[in-house]
């Protein structure tokens, strides 16, 4: 099971998770149910509990410190309906986000901005570029994706390959957009000691 690490672990949020992952491994500990629930192993006990009292769960004890977990039916119902109100959280969300990156996008565009570098591979970078090549291919292009890790560096994010920075002064655009939150600093003065002017420096996260 993956972290959700954006999303704030609520009450319901953990119900979910718990009844998931022991749906997917009846032999899972409440360690592990902890880890992924973001909750103490005593509050897993109280959530498993609740489970047993509402006929979501069944415990079956082969020893002492040995104890599957089996969801019944009605266990099952009660993580669609989580799931559900889980799904439609996560949609609001992605509309925001969706909203909020097209607003962006639309002020490069006004800017004049045609063509992009993206400084930075990561995340945010693949998300912008799925929404230029969805929605904004014919008024913006990504030239190049920068990034000064040698590890991505020959790799692929979307449909682009990711270069080194040296490709900057070789590669036709008119603005660099430090893709990337962590290490806005650090790429911003590198530009600053290439002497790349300040006004084609873009970032979204001002």
């Amino acid at each position: 099971m993956k972290k959700h690490y954006f999303f704030k672990p609520t009450a319901l949020y953990k119900e979910f998770i718990i009844l998931d992952g022991i749906e997917a491994n009846a032999k899972i500990t409440q360690r592990d149910l902890a880890s992924v629930s973001f909750s103490s192993v005593s509050m897993v006990n109280l959530y498993l509990d609740s489970f047993e009292k509402s006929e979501y769960v069944i415990r079956k004890y082969n020893s002492s410190k040995n104890v599957e977990y089996y969801i019944t039916d009605k266990g099952r119902e009660r993580k669609k309906v989580l799931n559900i109100g889980y799904l439609h959280e996560i949609q609001k969300r992605y509309k925001e986000a969706k909203k909020e990156t097209e607003s962006f996008i639309n002020k490069i565009i006004e800017k004049g901005f045609k063509n992009i570098i993206f400084y930075g591979a990561g995340e945010v970078a693949e998300i912008f570029i799925q929404a230029i090549n969805d929605d904004f291919n014919d008024k913006l292009q990504i030239t190049a994706v920068i990034d000064d890790d040698t590890n991505k560096q020959g790799k692929q994010i979307g449909n682009m390959v990711i270069n080194k920075s040296d490709i900057i002064k070789n590669t036709n655009h008119d603005a660099i957009m430090i893709v990337t939150y962590n290490n806005y600093e650090i790429i911003y003065n590198k530009l600053m000691a290439i002497n790349y002017p300040k006004d084609k420096i873009l970032y979204f996260f001002d």
